[in-house]
């Protein structure tokens, strides 16, 4: 413990290097006033990587507490708030697990249950009339995916605390047996305010969230709650919801190899100097095989303007977890370089090991995060395939070296 102290105060003077490693061991402070929280890694994960999952993890702590325990610190320094954190050290297991194989964790964006057009609208219009009757946010969410948001005007929700609104409810048994209101803080909302969130299991994944100002809105909300869960059994959202994840995601051997042929139309890259139609069909017939087109493995796309994210489901190779761990990491690691503000920010990267070829590619209005196989080529392969089918997945493009926008589902 004076080891741990010691260290804490070489951190509050910034003494980076003294704190970063200590035998073995990676070791991390982050000091938030007068609580300090510590990090003691053997992951490899970059000092950023550790840091944002200690802001995280602090955050989760503001959610439950608000950041008025402060003042209890100012008031006895001798304070201790074991006793107001008391039955939440599955909540914040749950966290801790969610930084091997959240993206939301680093990427700060949250992501979208894939559903059809008409199924969302629906489930959105009920979503927007109780907003309309005092509702500060209505969130609907199949585990971890969102299937509606909707906030009062004016009002946004942050993506971390999305993150941290939805690990909340997920790893607390009690909101899973009946209805719950409860009071909860969004820290990047108002970190010193209380909010009241009523929570109801629809069916065994989906899950509805309304949150108020107001300390007694119980009975407003559960009438709300019985309005939206009317229209959802209506309209058949909860049984899409259902459908699609046991359906999954997109695959990357789902997309397509050739945007130009899906209508028979010559494909824009063979009237290109130096291509033939031959020689794509020799770069075709050379990419295809395990995993997609390109030699593509898994993608990840931040839509920077939605503050969403799409990723591919996991498929061979990338098919056990330990594998799906790894590749996670190396995401984790490319995404951390290209922010690093001491080098960067940076607006493309090419990374080649044993494991895969990692592509990150930036622009103002999106992040690509791609991992290919090892043995694919450097540049033709990706950026044939990306400027002449990246637009089937609703992405409109121009010269390769930019990128218009991620339309909205």
């Amino acid at each position: 413990m004076l080891l741990f102290r010691k260290l804490a105060s070489k951190e509050r003077r910034k003494e980076r290097k003294d704190i970063q490693h200590y035998l073995a061991l990676q070791v991390v402070f982050l000091v938030k006033g007068p609580i300090y929280l510590v990090c003691i890694s053997c992951t490899e994960e970059s000092y950023q990587s550790l840091r944002v999952q200690l802001e995280l993890l602090y955050g989760q702590m503001i959610l439950i507490l608000t950041k008025s325990v402060n003042r209890c610190f100012e008031k006895n320094s001798k304070f201790d708030m074991t006793p107001l954190l008391g039955g939440t050290d599955v909540v914040f297991s749950s966290l801790i697990h969610s930084f091997s194989w959240n993206p939301s964790s680093f990427l700060h964006a949250y992501t979208c249950l894939p559903l059809a057009y008409a199924t969302r609208q629906a489930a959105g219009a009920i979503l927007q009339d109780v907003a309309d009757s005092g509702v500060l946010f209505a969130i609907l969410m199949c585990k971890h995916k969102v299937i509606s948001l909707v906030g009062a005007q004016k009002a946004s929700l942050h993506p971390d605390d999305m993150l941290l609104l939805s690990n909340f409810v997920m790893s607390s048994e009690s909101f899973r047996t009946s209805e719950s209101f409860s009071p909860i803080c969004l820290p990047r909302y108002n970190p010193m305010a209380f909010l009241h969130a009523y929570v109801q299991y629809l069916d065994v994944d989906t899950y509805l969230i309304l949150l108020t100002t107001s300390s007694d809105a119980f009975h407003h909300l559960k009438d709300c709650r019985v309005r939206i869960e009317k229209v959802l059994l209506e309209s058949n959202v909860l049984g899409e919801a259902q459908r699609s994840m046991v359906d999954g995601g997109m695959r990357v051997e789902d997309l397509p190899t050739d945007h130009g042929s899906q209508s028979g139309a010559v494909s824009p890259h063979l009237g290109q100097p130096g291509h033939t139609r031959e020689s794509s069909d020799r770069f075709s017939e050379a990419f295809i095989g395990v995993g997609g087109p390109a030699g593509l493995w898994h993608f990840m796309y931040r839509s920077i303007y939605l503050d969403q994210y799409v990723s591919s489901e996991f498929s061979s190779p990338v098919n056990n977890r330990q594998q799906q761990k790894r590749l996670y990491r190396a995401y984790q690691k490319l995404y951390a370089s290209m922010h690093d503000k001491g080098v960067g920010p940076h607006k493309t990267q090419f990374r080649r090991d044993e494991n895969y070829v990692l592509l990150c590619w930036v622009t103002q209005d999106f992040e690509l995060y791609a991992a290919f196989d090892p043995l694919a080529d450097k540049a033709t392969p990706f950026y044939l395939w990306m400027r002449n089918s990246w637009a089937s997945l609703g992405i409109e493009t121009v010269p390769i070296q930019t990128c218009r926008r991620f339309n909205r589902p």
